[in-house]
């Protein structure tokens, strides 16, 4: 029931060969083109590129800088000459030298900050892959229903024709006709309101995998043999989901750069010595001088209290978030495994054994109604029944699939394979 895979109306020529542009897949090869194409995480892994060339300029030394001086106008001699008794020329050179430690400590900062860059870039990357995984299992799911669908509509078609002309000779009630042709209108609202489903989550994926429009994407999935909870310890994947999850890492990485942050600011309170090479030509002292000079900022009044109390404020901030990833990761277990623990009941065997005896039944029971060995109403039933029973199984199993990937969301790792 549900097994046999449905093509989107345009998506298969008259012949029933499909078009070229229609991708059949497996999940593990989409994911993989996923990863390649997806133009979000080709733009989000700039921000890595953008952090390191921070971390680059943090190390580079200030550069040295020099001061020329001299006369435009001496009088006996042309323009710009130094030849006495009025020449004069005078040149500085002069270099800052960080103190206390400042450039280690943003270079520290920056390459915390880089490492936090990286793991957003993960954390974008394990939750694509989770929407992309369900999505995936979704569209499974409606398609196998919109092949029930179908073959529903166009096994009412013929009956509700056939009522037709029954009615024309007075051997069927009106509201035979009346009946069949609300189950069919019944079919055709279920299988549009499928349709709408289909062609939103084909219009997502298509945008994750970088597809043209006109491509049409048949999930390629393994025949499911058993439903079975994995054995796992929960303190394990607790600590495990602590370890691993990139947004607990993130955290703890804009802990680590908001210490050193922190220490850079209060570096900030020693001044930088400029120190500088002099020479003057026709010096006050004497000519030809040469000296040695030393300058730095008195810190008497700005010790730059404030960017302190602020990179102490974002560290304490930071250090709560850091707190509440935690605490969010082993929720999202805990709530990931109980949402997989009932969904691993069913005993998938004896739900195949059901969908099969369904199939049977189905598949001669217009023959028994056209027989008049069974009411129309019982048929209207049975219809019913055999959509629901389509529709249940084929969401529970996309439920069972998804809740696995939950899980593997939540621990940030594949726990279950």
């Amino acid at each position: 029931m549900g097994n046999g895979q449905s093509v989107q109306p345009g998506a298969a020529s008259g012949n029933g060969t499909v078009k070229q542009d229609t991708l059949r897949i497996s999940v593990q090869d989409a994911e993989k083109m996923m990863l390649e194409k997806n133009l979000d995480l080709i733009a989000n892994h700039y921000n890595i590129d953008i952090a390191h060339a921070q971390t680059i300029a943090a190390k580079l030394w200030d550069n040295p800088g020099f001061n020329y001086n001299g006369n435009i106008g001496n009088p006996g001699h042309h323009l710009f000459s130094i030849q006495p008794p009025g020449g004069e020329v005078a040149m500085q050179l002069d270099q800052v030298f960080k103190t206390a430690g400042k450039r280690h400590r943003l270079v520290q900062y920056n390459k915390a900050n880089e490492k936090a860059v990286e793991y957003a870039y993960y954390d974008l990357l394990r939750n694509l892959k989770f929407q992309f995984r369900s999505d995936f299992y979704q569209l499974d799911a409606l398609l196998k229903t919109q092949g029930v669908f179908d073959q529903e509509l166009e096994k009412s078609i013929i009956l509700e024709k056939a009522l037709r002309e029954a009615y024309s000779k007075n051997d069927v009630a009106l509201k035979d006709v009346v009946t069949i042709q609300s189950t069919m209108f019944q079919l055709q609202n279920d299988l549009t309101n499928n349709l709408s489903q289909i062609t939103d989550l084909e219009a997502e994926m298509r945008y994750m995998l970088q597809l043209q429009p006109s491509s049409i994407i048949i999930p390629d999935m393994p025949v499911i043999d058993k439903i079975e909870l994995p054995n796992v310890v929960m303190d394990s994947l607790y600590a495990a989901a602590i370890e691993n999850r990139p947004d607990v890492q993130n955290n703890a990485e804009q802990v680590t750069a908001s210490n050193w942050y922190l220490k850079y600011n209060k570096s900030l309170i020693a001044p930088d010595l400029d120190l500088s090479l002099n020479y003057d030509k026709a010096s006050a002292s004497y000519p030809n001088y040469t000296g040695f000079g030393v300058g730095l900022p008195l810190p008497l009044w700005n010790l730059n209290q404030g960017g302190i109390k602020q990179a102490k404020a974002t560290l304490a901030q930071n250090e709560v978030q850091l707190d509440a990833s935690k605490l969010k990761a082993v929720n999202d277990v805990n709530q990931a495994y109980s949402k997989l623990v009932q969904l691993s009941h069913l005993d998938l065997d004896v739900q195949k054994k059901n969908n099969q005896s369904f199939d049977q039944l189905m598949s001669g029971i217009y023959d028994v109604f056209q027989k008049k060995e069974m009411s129309l109403r019982d048929l209207v039933i049975y219809m019913d029944s055999y959509k629901q029973q389509a529709i249940n199984f084929n969401t529970y199993i996309s439920n069972y699939y998804t809740a696995r990937e939950n899980l593997n969301m939540a621990v940030g790792k594949d726990v279950i394979k």
